[in-house]
């Protein structure tokens, strides 16, 4: 009985140990998570510090919240639907939240709060211009809507789709807006008339999309763009007042192209897909440079803007890192239980931040020496975990000790 004593607060013990290394979750790569969320987070940014953090979920809820610590700041409450995009202004003195509730709402220095109204139908996206306090937002109905966030007044209404504006932005001067649309056609416009200029269509080029447009990405420096769809294509297009044109046609994915990026420092572009690879091609010839298999559909992928390096996430619930030159895997990170939906990266490239179906969203350090810039208390924390987990593996040793003292003891009793 005495034998049967020690051998159940043993298994009791290593019953202990299991429960908590299934609680902090040993293989999860997250620096931290933050769990203020109530449903799916939809969007994500980050401030150019580093320091804070922007995110929008399903029940219509917006964030802002300290990145280093997980604290929240502030609720940013309001909005009557999903939030869907959010992100700073060109100076960062302002950021905002957009909904597909229709709104748009500016969030002041001063703490107060300006509503940008006007669309009847639910906002896509939104983009700040990179000079001045001006948005631009795509719309369901196939508008595109552009106020000026000082006076919340409606600066253009661009009306020229006939489906659902996807996705576009500013030009890298800010003189032209670019739109992609569910019809299957690209425009550019004059920001000033509210005019368009060009029409991308598969009718009037030699070539472009022949299925709704996903993605839109804008060169940082050049007068050129990238525009990805459902029918896997991509192409790079000029961007001119007067002479826009298609230039080159990317390799083919096999499924939806979910998003699209030039690099800043290379003459590289890439394409991820909804077919779970990823395209790197070299935008002035066209030519495909590498391909990667991500497991899982890609949700969204971004340059790391201090490296030649990819990162990626998707259904499959991991961030992976890809070296854009020869499409090896660098690293896997894992950090959610559920689609990741939203992610953002640090400008100095060492920390990344996502959003996912699982309602939190989670910090993760790129670099080797990233985790020892971040808050000494996640050290702490993480230093008090360990010394719990070794103190009840070592009490668990402590009982498989006497119950094999026992034995012993009780197999001479029998000898004798």
């Amino acid at each position: 009985e005495g034998i049967r004593e020690h051998e159940g607060e043993a298994r009791e013990g290593d019953e202990i140990v299991e429960n908590f290394e299934a609680e902090i979750d040993i293989s999860d790569d997250a620096v931290l998570r933050m769990v203020e969320h109530k449903g799916p987070v939809h969007c994500i940014a980050i401030n150019s510090a580093a320091t804070l953090a922007l995110s929008g979920d399903q029940e219509d809820m917006g964030l802002l919240w300290e990145v280093k610590t997980g604290k929240l700041v502030k609720k940013l409450k309001g909005h009557t639907d999903t939030v869907i995009a959010v992100g700073w202004s060109s100076d960062e003195k302002e950021y905002a939240t957009a909904s597909m509730d229709g709104t748009i709402r500016v969030y002041k220095p001063s703490g107060k709060v300006k509503v940008l109204k006007g669309p009847d139908s639910e906002i896509q996206w939104f983009e700040y211009h990179k000079k001045g306090p001006v948005i631009v937002a795509g719309c369901a109905d196939g508008t595109m809507w552009m106020w000026s966030t000082k006076t919340a007044k409606v600066m253009q209404v661009f009306a020229g789709h006939s489906d659902m504006v996807s996705c576009g932005g500013f030009s890298h001067d800010g003189k032209l807006v670019v739109s992609g649309s569910f019809d299957e056609k690209a425009i550019v416009w004059s920001p000033k008339t509210g005019q368009p200029l060009h029409k991308f269509q598969a009718k009037n080029e030699r070539g472009f999309h022949l299925a709704p447009l996903t993605c839109i990405a804008v060169h940082p420096n050049k007068p050129i763009m990238l525009t990805g769809a459902e029918d896997g294509t991509a192409w790079v297009c000029s961007l001119s007042k007067t002479s826009s044109k298609t230039l080159k046609k990317l390799a083919e994915h096999k499924q939806s192209v979910e998003s699209a990026e030039f690099s800043s420092t290379l003459n590289f572009v890439f394409t991820a897909s909804a077919d779970g690879t990823i395209i790197v091609s070299d935008y002035g010839t066209g030519a495909m440079r590498t391909k990667v298999e991500h497991q899982g559909a890609i949700t969204q992928a971004l340059w790391n803007p201090a490296a030649p390096v990819i990162l990626a996430t998707g259904t499959d619930t991991l961030l992976r890192m890809w070296d854009a030159r020869n499409g090896s895997c660098i690293r896997e990170l894992k950090g959610h239980s559920d689609t990741v939906l939203a992610l953002a990266v640090s400008r100095d490239g060492r920390l990344a931040v996502t959003g996912s179906d699982d309602a939190t969203c989670a910090l993760f350090a790129l670099g080797a020496n990233s985790r020892k810039n971040l808050n000494s208390n996640q050290n702490e924390k993480k230093n008090s975990r360990n010394k719990k987990l070794k103190a009840v593996s070592e009490e668990s040793k402590a009982n498989n000790l006497k119950v094999e003292k026992n034995t012993e003891s009780s197999e001479r009793t029998l000898k004798k």
